[in-house]
């Protein structure tokens, strides 16, 4: 499978990537934490292969945890095969907006997936992160 590993057998599953993981008929991808930053930057990037996949991701704003009321502001573009299907934003800034964005969406087969962070400060002490799980069909 492109972009990914294997469908996991008894090894680990677990880690942080830009790619999918699959664990039988389920797939995950966890980018880790990213430092705020004014430029873009890549969280996730993987290629299905003759699957889809029926999927949701959480896309978190960046949040100083030394100072909790503080914050930033996040926009996220998810794109397919160099499209922009998507785009989302999470604050942390504000009480009144949601710290997260949560996205269900159907990845069709053979598409490429990225999905681009940029904020409004750079900042990194400010981190945020983004993760998809979700449900392989073949």
């Amino acid at each position: 499978m492109l972009g990914g590993g294997n469908p996991v057998g008894g090894s680990n599953p677990s880690g942080i990537g830009t790619s999918l993981n699959f664990v039988g008929n389920h797939c995950y991808a966890m980018s880790g934490e990213f430092a705020s930053s004014t430029t873009e930057q890549t969280m996730l990037s993987f290629k299905t292969s003759g699957f889809y996949v029926t999927a949701t991701f959480v896309m978190t704003a960046p949040i100083r945890f030394a100072d909790l009321p503080n914050g930033a502001t996040r926009g996220f573009k998810l794109q397919f095969n160099s499209e922009v299907v998507g785009m989302y934003k999470a604050e942390s800034a504000q009480e009144d907006m949601p710290a997260f964005a949560q996205v269900e969406i159907l990845i069709p087969p053979f598409t490429e997936v990225k999905l681009i962070c940029k904020d409004n400060a750079d900042a990194s002490t400010f981190t945020g992160t983004a993760n998809i799980t979700g449900r392989v069909y073949a």
